[in-house]
């Protein structure tokens, strides 16, 4: 088994460490498709959330709550005020109210499909993810964008700005929350199809090899030429490289080839990515 798979393996079947312990309902989808790809698997996500949290928690508390602070309230959709009104009244320290957007970690087999998503991701209006090279040649994308938002509300149990303010803060966080989504569903869709093509343009390149292979072995098989060892020596060197051609210059060679669907099925189009839940 290779490297990528055993570190795959452990991943997929490993405890969620999160504070949730589970994956948000919004990229359940999404996280099931990458990971159902023999080439990727998640790491971490976040399908954005809407949080209050106490941020005036002492040294002696940061073992139970995450990050040295406590968490108020939280969502992963959108917020209406009568959910995040309440909490405020009980305010004893310095409350934040905050935006995270959409956040996703996967580790990719080659930095090829590396590529791959981080340009889907990119399209789908996430710019400020990017590709991370790790010390065993991991290559991990992150899929992230700025726009974000923190805000402070208290000060010692103090609100410091007006019920009016709050309820326009959730208001902002909600249509950022919207956008948000809406990022997530583009960027699945061309995860989607980039895969799709990549798997479609796979297909295509073996099939063509075949045929150019083909046509060399019937060419050049059954012959015997009276050639010095030399000269033999260049001409298996140049008939090695007429087969080892890159994909434009293979496809080029393809002289029957018409349409993609004259090679490509439902079974080609690999319908099986979508088979067997991860969790």
């Amino acid at each position: 088994m290779e490297i990528f798979e055993k570190q795959k393996n452990s991943a997929i079947s490993g405890v969620d460490f999160s504070r949730k312990g589970s994956i948000d309902v919004k990229i359940i989808d999404l996280s099931i498709f990458i990971n159902n790809q023999k080439d990727y698997f998640t790491t971490s996500s976040c399908s954005g959330r809407i949080i209050l949290f106490d941020d005036s928690v002492g040294e002696s508390d940061k073992v139970t709550n995450k990050q040295g602070c406590q968490w108020l309230f939280t969502s992963h959709d959108l917020v209406d005020k009568s959910q995040m009104m309440p909490v405020l009244e009980d305010i004893t320290g310095d409350c934040v109210f905050k935006f995270e957007p959409f956040v996703l970690h996967v580790q990719c087999r080659t930095i090829d499909f590396a590529q791959l998503l981080l340009q889907c991701a990119v399209q789908s209006g996430f710019r400020n993810s990017g590709i991370s090279l790790g010390k065993k040649g991991k290559y991990v994308v992150g899929v992230r964008r700025t726009h974000s938002m923190e805000v402070p509300l208290s000060q010692s149990g103090q609100l410091l700005v007006s019920t009016e303010y709050v309820e326009y803060l959730i208001s902002l966080a909600n249509k950022k929350m919207e956008e948000n989504f809406r990022r997530i569903d583009r960027f699945f869709e061309n995860l989607k199809s980039a895969v799709l093509q990549k798997s479609a343009e796979s297909q295509i390149e073996k099939q063509c090899k075949e045929k150019v292979k083909k046509k060399f072995l019937e060419k050049f098989g059954g012959k015997e030429e009276s050639v010095s060892s030399e000269k033999q020596s260049v001409k298996d060197q140049e008939n090695i490289e007429s087969v080892n051609i890159d994909k434009k210059d293979t496809l080029k060679s393809c002289d029957h080839i018409t349409k993609q669907s004259d090679f490509l099925d439902n079974d080609i189009l690999g319908l099986s990515l979508f088979d067997n839940e991860v969790t």
